[in-house]
């Protein structure tokens, strides 16, 4: 299992790679989902490459953000830049943007990001369809889900990472909008402000009833092994070098099974936590013990201990196991060969002389071979021949020793290139003069209009297939949404749709567009894919596109692809998508009422669909009067969460007449996008 070491500048890459990191992973510039960190430089990266590569340590570049139009040459300039360094993986959450590393750089390894949010095994397939070599799981699924997943991965010979330590998103990761709607800082763009972690209160709550604890699972590792996970990855590039130290170190020591586990996981825990630590979603224990803060007696224990962290890193780790084997005979060269497993390296210096009191004895020589100084190798074998009544001065072996090891780093070192080659696609794309469709989605069925309306209209697909075939029988085009967030889907079900006549589905999870595709569905993407540019819309496998909610009007009508694309046009935007609901871990179900507060006692709504929990803005997102920017676009869909049927009805007509709208409501981020 390898242990994966956030890096956000090069005192914390040392301190990974000294403290016990297999791998390490780092952004560059401004595509990466950390960019308030320090980060790197293009420019860096063919030292981060030598750097780790003679220390055995992988190098993963996150270039794990959503890529607007204008951005991609530079991406891909990066990537470029990546693949000249020879970069182990790259870490993607953008669906163009890598499938444009698969065309341009098929050699280099994917590994899709969190941000996917990848969490079954249709997400799974999708990827392996897709080229990828490598899952990064969302932080919510249980042992169980894992158990589920490996054996699925296993058999497909695909890597499956997990975190096992660091910061928790309240919100499904990749599917988070709080800091975008309340600042313009977009977490799937990098600069999340974390506004989750500011007060928000629900009954009987802490009064920060979106924060989480740290996770750490650290005393899960023996199953994680017996599982197969292939990465264990630790969260925390805004951190410094003391956490990223403290953080592996004591990963390395639960992997080890070291007698001091547990006393480096006490050190973790006062270099950074928030009321300490918490296993919940792997251990199925999802309540109210896993919200947490940052106290004052957190931030003085970090201040307490940072200075004694330093002594984990102070010295180089050898880490590289090495095979010595040196020949000394009388009359000849002096002569050294150090192999490492996969490179050898052959040296000679001086002959050596005769003793003229006492001859160098074999153990004297071993002894100084052994002793690598502030390299990263360690002698694991060394073989000695020694001529009987020959001195073997300590500058020989010196020289001898330090020639082999230089050369030894320099073939380490050595760059292997990735093949890459790239040309700026355009896409072809007129739009039409007029909308050509509205798609409708609902909570439940509730809220339809009384008369059929001519427009498809989607609905959970939890709702009842009798009253669904009802409908249909009388007139209305009935589709279905897939759940965000989902272990399988009921495969029955979906054929009970679909031999009611059902035919068009919305979906809302990565893994089910080939899925669906397959089986003769016509689809629409919905908002939660994160469409955000022409090439992620063309390789999209959906009939329709709705673009991602955090594209500025002008990026909306700049992107070119052959397939249709829309826009949320109304629709009280999701900021978070719960996995533990703040209202059911402290009052339960039966007391819900469906609200939390921030610190500004604005209330938000909070409604359950299909295994998740929603907190929705406190005001939709209207565009009725916008009627240039509507047609523009291929299609529109009209969002209902919490609104009556007279509401729906009313807010239809207004889309169909381009009529105004006399209740409070945003433009959402259209006119001013996001950072």
């Amino acid at each position: 299992m390898e242990i994966l070491s956030p890096v956000g500048n090069k005192n914390s890459l040392i301190s990974a790679v000294r403290c016990g990191a297999d791998a390490v992973y780092f952004g560059v510039g401004e595509f990466n989902a950390r960019r308030n960190a320090e980060n790197f430089s293009k420019y860096d990266l063919i030292d981060i490459a030598k750097y780790c590569h003679i220390r055995n340590v992988k190098a993963y570049l996150a270039l794990n953000t959503l890529v607007s139009d204008d951005e991609i040459e530079e991406a891909m300039n990066i990537v470029k830049h990546a693949c000249e360094a020879g970069i182990d993986a790259i870490i993607i959450n953008d669906l163009g943007l890598a499938s444009l590393i698969k065309k341009c750089a098929p050699n280099m390894p994917l590994h899709a990001s969190t941000q996917m949010t990848i969490h079954n095994i249709d997400g799974l397939k999708f990827l392996i369809d897709s080229g990828f070599k490598r899952a990064v799981l969302a932080r919510e699924n249980s042992y169980n889900d894992l158990k589920e997943l490996s054996k699925y991965a296993n058999k497909n010979k695909f890597e499956l990472e997990i975190f096992v330590s660091g910061a928790h998103c309240m919100c499904v990761s990749g599917q988070c909008l709080l800091s975008s709607v309340l600042g313009s800082r977009s977490g799937n763009r990098g600069l999340c402000a974390q506004p989750c972690r500011l007060p928000f209160k629900v009954k009987n709550g802490n009064g920060y009833d979106l924060s989480l604890k740290d996770m750490n699972l650290f005393e899960h590792f023996d199953k994680l092994k017996e599982l197969g996970i292939s990465s264990l990855k630790i969260e925390g590039r805004m951190k410094g070098e003391e956490y990223v130290a403290a953080a592996t170190y004591s990963a390395l020591c639960f992997k080890e099974n070291r007698e001091n586990k547990y006393e480096t996981l006490e050190i973790l825990k006062s270099v950074f936590s928030r009321n300490g630590f918490t296993d919940g979603y792997f251990s199925s224990k999802i309540d109210k013990n896993m919200f947490g803060v940052r106290s004052e007696q957190d931030i003085e224990k970090s201040k307490q201990i940072k200075n004694s962290i330093h002594e984990l890193y102070r010295r180089e780790r050898q880490s590289v196991n090495i095979e010595i084997s040196a020949d000394f005979k009388a009359e000849k060269p002096s002569k050294i060969e150090v192999f490492d497993g996969v490179n050898k390296i052959v040296v000679y210096d001086e002959k050596p002389e005769f003793a003229s009191n006492k001859p160098t004895l074999k153990e004297n020589v071993i002894d100084k071979l052994s002793k690598t100084g502030s390299t990263p190798y360690f002698a694991k074998k060394i073989a000695v021949n020694v001529d009987e009544n020959l001195y073997i001065s300590n500058k020989i072996l010196s020289n001898l020793k330090e020639k082999a090891l230089n050369e030894l780093t320099a073939l380490r070192e050595k760059i292997k290139p990735i093949p890459f080659y790239f040309e700026k696609e355009i896409n072809e794309y007129i739009a039409n003069d007029t909308i050509t469709e509205t798609f409708i989605s609902v909570h439940d069925l509730s809220q339809l209009p009384k008369n059929p309306i001519g427009d498809v209209v989607f609905v959970p697909y939890s709702s009842d297939v009798n009253k669904v075939k009802e409908l249909i029988k009388n007139g209305y085009e009935i589709g279905i949404k897939t759940p965000v967030f989902y272990n399988k889907l009921n495969e029955n079900k979906i054929d009970e749709f679909k031999n009611i006549g059902v035919e068009h589905v919305l979906v809302q999870n990565i893994g089910t567009i080939h899925k669906l595709k397959k089986q003769g569905f016509i689809l629409t993407a919905a908002p939660s894919i994160n469409l955000f540019n022409s090439c992620s819309v063309e390789n999209c496998d959906a009939d329709y596109c709705t673009l991602s909610v955090e594209l500025s009007e002008n990026q909306i009508k700049n992107i070119k692809s052959s397939k249709p694309k829309g826009i949320l046009a109304y629709g009280k935007l999701p900021l978070m998508i719960f996995r533990n609901c703040p209202i059911k871990s402290n009052n339960g179900c039966n007391n819900c009422n469906h609200s939390i507060t921030d610190r500004k006692n604005i209330e938000f709504n909070i409604y359950c669909e299909d295994g998740v929990t929603k907190m929705i803005n406190n005001r939709p997102v209207f565009l009725g009067d916008k009627q240039n920017f509507l047609n523009s676009n291929d299609f529109i869909l009209l969002s209902f969460t919490d609104e009556t049927v007279t509401e729906v009805e009313e807010i239809y007509n207004i889309y169909k007449n381009n009529g105004g709208f006399d209740k409070p409501y945003t433009r959402g981020l259209y006119f001013k996008g996001v950072l």
